[in-house]
């Protein structure tokens, strides 16, 4: 595992010259080289969806909160701040829980490398895993690789659960991402997520698998879509820093779909290790890139 992680600029340095269209009657040609959507995107969508897994995962081994089973490791349990687990009862207080977020105390949580800082809130409308129930997640003073993210909330939504998976909708909820005051990203998304924490269906390293939509406004105010089918999910292990696998589509708004490659096909899908490699296609052309 690397020891820092630099957050996917490079991009960036990708340069296409492509026809984007037919604007005029002289079928005039266009430069495409808007690049800035893909790199905000990653970046508010990485540290996102990097958040949810970690916190259902603490959320199912803390005592009260209906798992199936408990780990004794350090950091690996939500601290309860106020309501109550007694479900059910008429005086029941649905109970907020606070999770650190710190390299210095609670590395092991997040363990790809990033330098994190911070805290999240938790509340829960009922057992982690009953199929309805709800995590309500909030940001505070959270922060990753220097950029600091927050949200109005991140709505997680258990759809199903077994001692081998776990799945559920995660809705985020007028999403920010701020570096310095020096730009903003706006980020909202609607994503179904599955969670293999033995490494189900592919490989042995805990593995989380994402599809659905989003949308934001970039660095430069310019808005722009995101799909993952669920036939081509993004795959992330929990060591590897970077997505290993998938396919997602993103349009910024006036230019043309750019089709970002992660990967190997995911049906088989053998793990192949950790790697940073992935393309990026626009009108017909394609570039190869790292993630980092």
């Amino acid at each position: 595992m690397r020891n820092s992680v630099k957050v996917i600029t490079t991009i960036c340095l990708i340069t296409f010259l492509c026809l984007t269209g037919c604007r005029k009657k002289e079928q005039a040609a266009e430069v495409d080289n808007e690049t800035q959507s893909a790199v905000d995107n990653a970046i508010a969508d990485q540290e996102y969806m990097a958040v949810v897994p970690t916190t259902q995962s603490h959320a199912i081994n803390t005592k009260g909160t209906g798992a199936q089973q408990r780990t004794a490791a350090v950091c690996d349990t939500l601290t309860l701040i106020s309501g109550d687990t007694l479900w059910g009862t008429s005086n029941h207080v649905n109970p907020t829980y606070s999770m650190s977020i710190s390299n210095a105390v609670c590395a092991q949580s997040m363990p790809d490398g990033r330098f994190r800082t911070g805290h999240i809130k938790v509340r829960l409308t009922g057992k982690i895993r009953d199929a309805g129930s709800k995590m309500i997640i909030k940001f505070f003073n959270y922060t990753a690789a220097s950029v600091s993210y927050s949200c109005d909330s991140m709505i997680v939504t258990t759809l199903a659960s077994s001692p081998l998976y776990t799945s559920f909708n995660v809705k985020l909820i007028n999403g920010v991402c701020q570096k310095n005051n020096n730009w903003t990203i706006n980020y909202s998304l609607d994503r179904t997520i599955s969670f293999y924490p033995k490494g189900n269906p592919i490989g042995t390293d805990p593995v989380t698998m994402i599809y659905g939509t989003a949308s934001g406004k970039n660095r430069q105010g310019r808005n722009f879509t995101v799909d993952i089918p669920s036939a081509t999910p993004l795959i992330k292990y929990r060591s590897c820093e970077y997505i290993s696998g998938g396919i997602q589509t993103l349009t910024p708004e006036s230019y043309a779909a750019r089709i970002i490659d992660y990967g190997y096909s995911v049906s088989p899908a053998p793990y192949n290790g950790c790697d940073e490699d992935a393309s990026y296609s626009v009108n017909g052309n394609t570039v190869a890139f790292k993630l980092k």
